[in-house]
């Protein structure tokens, strides 16, 4: 079977029901597609939405053995050390994290990292990705000083190239954070949150990465017993998610909770 035209319509239909939130409907047509012989370079492309489409539905053990097919394919197609094999890696390693198996996860994105880093040039962002990739993988698996010097080292790629107020340093801000929220810097994971903030609100405006970013700055200010800021914070939070039209998502279900908690701690502390 070649790759022609029907194939890459039945592709493309296939990726947009996944992105408009149509997994099942997606899954059907990339098995359809699935077919014993199919090139290896459409194998790989249907093997990977297939992976995606199972990940999502929370079907982590098909997913696995998707993703693995997939790695499989790009490894005899490009060779083990190929960039398009680090995408690979870094796929099963989101997904091996997820099933917290984050010491496994750790391992492939350390490979996938040093493929990129022999590949591609030192400043690629692609590099940075992948860095703030494994340091998510180090901080489940509780290895906060590795976590720690690879966010550092993300933010020094995405701040020589992009500016000191871009996106990625604002995310390797916020996981900063609760690196020190974990080790109990409750102030230096305050700062960090809140430049995480100033930078989204300027750069995204009302997002939910914005208020995703509120959320945690008022988590952090919690921590650090600064209740009536806590609750400014959640509050601005909240605000943004019912702007979004998000006010009953997960994360601001979370906030409204935490806000309930800062302002039995702030009546508390104001009573003695």
């Amino acid at each position: 079977m070649q790759l022609d035209a029907v194939f890459q319509q039945r592709l493309n239909e296939a990726r947009t029901l996944f992105a408009e939130g149509k997994a099942p409907a997606a899954e059907k047509i990339y098995r359809e597609l699935l077919v014993p012989d199919l090139p290896a370079g459409g194998r790989i492309l249907v093997q990977d939405g297939l992976a995606r489409c199972l990940h999502v539905q929370g079907r982590l053990d098909e997913a696995d053995e998707a993703f693995r097919e997939s790695l499989r394919h790009l490894e005899e197609l490009f060779g083990p050390d190929h960039i398009h094999v680090a995408g690979g890696l870094q796929n099963l390693a989101r997904l091996r994290s997820e099933r917290g198996e984050w010491e496994e996860a750790a391992l492939l994105g350390e490979r996938a990292l040093d493929i990129l880093r022999r590949r591609l040039p030192p400043d690629d962002l692609r590099i940075a990705d992948a860095l703030l990739n494994l340091s998510s993988h180090q901080y489940a698996a509780k290895k906060y000083e590795i976590a720690e010097a690879n966010l550092k080292a993300a933010m020094k790629l995405w701040e020589a190239r992009e500016g000191r107020r871009c996106f990625g340093v604002s995310t390797c801000l916020n996981n900063l954070g609760r690196i020190c929220e974990e080790r109990g810097e409750t102030r230096q994971g305050v700062l960090y949150h809140q430049e995480a903030v100033s930078i989204r609100k300027e750069i995204l405006g009302d997002h939910p990465e914005t208020a995703f970013s509120l959320g945690n700055y008022g988590a952090a200010l919690a921590g650090d017993a600064q209740w009536d800021k806590a609750a400014q914070a959640l509050e601005e939070a909240l605000a943004c998610y019912e702007r979004l039209g998000l006010a009953d998502s997960p994360d601001a279900t979370t906030c409204r909770s935490n806000l309930s908690m800062c302002r039995r701690a702030a009546r508390q502390a104001r009573e003695g």
